[in-house]
């Protein structure tokens, strides 16, 4: 674990990562403290636990100090085909009840473009003076060629455009993905791509999803619904870069 926060960029409560170069110099740094902190600072995954509200609604509920261990939370959404899994991706909309409990129920909608659901994947949320910027990617088949799709939403698109397409998409590189990412033309065919799982959960293949798009610029990015059976779960990362799932909820 002290290994994963060292390379891994993660930020401690009250030290980021440009506090930690001194825990590299074997002359200052403490082996036995940073794990006894660590110890004291694990995410015990038996607390992810869903309860039922007054409402029946599915509650997760979790103390301060649990929660200050969690860098980023998202929702996960599966479809049910009947047969299998469709990855639909994964988002970070999620919703807080007042007293700070997670609810684990959504309205079983799911991003898409001009009404056809999607596989989406939050990418990253940049902050800036001027506002902030939420990306994500949708993969796909640009006129036959497989690319990711990068949306963006920001202040002045608050419900999203597509960037352009990225051809050599390189995971968590928002650098690489500027350069690489082509402007898409009107009329450009677009074949929506989703991963496919057994109900054990094995990875089959990928498939296309839906019919095929023809791009246009007026296209809508809109939240809809998907209909069937879903199941959410929840990916929570803490401030060891460590992943950790909530049990899924069938909508």
């Amino acid at each position: 674990l002290l290994s994963a926060f060292l390379t891994g960029g993660r930020a401690m409560p009250g030290m980021d990562a440009s506090d930690s170069d001194y825990m590299l110099d074997e002359t200052v740094f403490d082996e036995e403290k940073a794990s006894d902190f660590i110890a004291a600072n694990m995410f015990d995954d038996s607390v992810l636990v869903w309860d039922t509200d007054e409402n029946g609604r599915h509650i997760l509920a979790m103390s301060d100090e649990y929660w200050s261990l969690v860098q980023t939370l998202l929702v996960y959404m599966f479809y049910d085909d009947g047969e299998g899994y469709v990855d639909l991706g994964l988002d970070n909309l999620y919703e807080f009840t007042d007293d700070g409990r997670l609810i684990g129920d959504t309205d079983n909608t799911w991003l898409s473009i001009d009404g056809q659901p999607v596989a989406f994947y939050y990418e990253n949320t940049i902050k800036g003076d001027d506002g902030q910027a939420i990306t994500g990617r949708v993969p796909a088949l640009l006129n036959g060629e497989r690319v990711n799709l990068y949306l963006v939403f920001d202040d002045e698109n608050p419900y999203g455009y597509i960037a352009g397409a990225g051809y050599d998409y390189v995971d968590g590189q928002t650098e690489t993905v500027a350069k690489s990412m082509n402007e898409l033309e009107e009329g450009d065919k677009i074949d929506f791509l989703c991963d496919y799982y057994s109900y054990s959960g094995d990875y089959q293949n990928s498939y296309m999803l839906g019919e095929q798009w023809t791009y246009h610029k007026d296209c809508e990015i809109s939240n809809t619904d998907v209909g069937g059976n879903t199941v959410i779960t929840y990916l929570l990362t803490d401030i060891y870069n460590r992943e950790h799932w909530t049990p899924g909820i069938k909508q």
